[in-house]
């Protein structure tokens, strides 16, 4: 089987997640990239947007997810997109990589991220 991937990326949504409680009060921008490996041969084949997904829908779901429930560690918000991802579509693999791009610290530091590779058969 083709291993191929859809990539949507630098997803930016404003969210509510974080260990303090300030981050859950006051918010914060998150960013995220999802890739999901799947077999593009039919959309390949066909050019029709029915045999592939759309893009606009991972991004819809990803901002759904990062403006919703809070979550207190990356870890966690990385998992509860990769576990609706292959609810949803029929990824065969998923990368997700959460950032906290302005994160407040004493110092120097451009940003916290967080990459969670899952397969279907480890989730679902």
């Amino acid at each position: 089987m083709p291993e191929d991937w859809i990539r949507v990326s630098h997803i930016r949504s404003y969210g509510y997640h974080g260990v303090y409680p300030k981050e859950r009060i006051i918010g914060q921008i998150f960013e995220a990239d999802v890739d999901l490996c799947m077999d593009l041969s039919p959309a390949s084949e066909s050019d029709d947007i029915g045999d592939t997904i759309d893009y606009m829908s991972i991004y819809r779901l990803v901002d759904r997810i990062l403006i919703g429930r809070s979550h207190k560690i990356l870890e966690s918000l990385a998992f509860q997109i990769a576990r609706v991802l292959f609810q949803t579509y029929p990824a065969l693999r998923v990368v997700i990589r959460i950032r906290k791009p302005d994160i407040r610290f004493a110092g120097q530091l451009g940003g916290i991220e967080v990459e969670l590779q899952r397969e279907r058969h480890e989730i679902i």
